[in-house]
């Protein structure tokens, strides 16, 4: 009888030291919990130690703001669609004022040289007869602008450049060897912005006038591949 008394107080004494070990994991366990939590939280605007920067990708609405800004380029430019008996080239200066980061204003004239091609060359040398043509010596144009989409490409971890899809209309003025006529203007392409102050613009710029010839004249198109660096001021 004395054994069965002592184990039954043996077992009460251990189911008490257990409920008691509980009740006090219980009671810790949330001050640990809460300082566990509070020695993972981080500072605002901080990245996790484990993340590296090169991991790191932030949205941005723009990384350099055009808004009241300008734009000085220089460029040079080929035509694709001249006469067939001359091969045009041309130097370009532009100047565009952005109003927002999506409209801006641009002002741009060129200087033009021309060269007989192969045709014309042979019509002269073999039937000495001047060729039926015109050709451009100077153009100019004002144009009104608008940015369609803005994005950008990681060349590497570290390198990241951007760029707007553009679209520009308004009327020029085209000086030929035969007299000076009015144009429509129209220009699409891409401007690319490395960092804050550089650019480069990769368009197609297209004239469309009344060419007074020789002999002949009719409204012609002057498609013109372009290319330009710039500076925003």
């Amino acid at each position: 009888m004395k054994n069965v008394t002592r184990n039954l107080c043996l077992r009460l004494a251990i189911v008490g030291w257990a409920y008691s070990l509980m009740g006090g994991l219980a009671l810790a366990a949330p001050d640990s919990l809460e300082t566990d939590l509070n020695s993972l939280a981080l500072p605002a605007n901080a990245a996790p130690v484990a993340v590296s920067s090169e991991r790191l990708y932030s949205v941005q609405d723009r990384y350099s703001q055009l808004t009241n800004r300008s734009e000085i380029s220089l460029g040079g430019s080929n035509n694709f669609t001249a006469d067939a008996y001359v091969q045009s080239q041309e130097i370009d200066l532009s100047y565009r004022y952005y109003i927002s980061n999506r409209w801006f204003l641009g002002a741009s004239g060129a200087y033009v040289f021309n060269s007989l091609s192969s045709a014309g060359t042979r019509l002269v040398a073999e039937q000495h007869i001047l060729p039926d043509m015109a050709y451009v010596k100077y153009r100019g144009d004002l144009m009104g602008g608008f940015n369609i989409f803005y994005g950008k490409f990681r060349a590497t971890m570290d390198e990241v450049f951007y760029f707007d899809q553009y679209v520009a209309l308004g009327p020029g003025v085209v000086n030929l060897d035969t007299g000076t006529a009015p144009a429509g203007v129209a220009d699409v392409g891409f401007s690319f912005w490395f960092g804050r102050k550089i650019s480069a613009r990769l368009g197609v710029k297209d004239y469309i006038f009344n060419e007074q010839r020789t002999l002949t004249k009719g409204v012609v198109n002057n498609f013109l591949g372009h290319l330009d660096v710039g500076i925003l001021l």
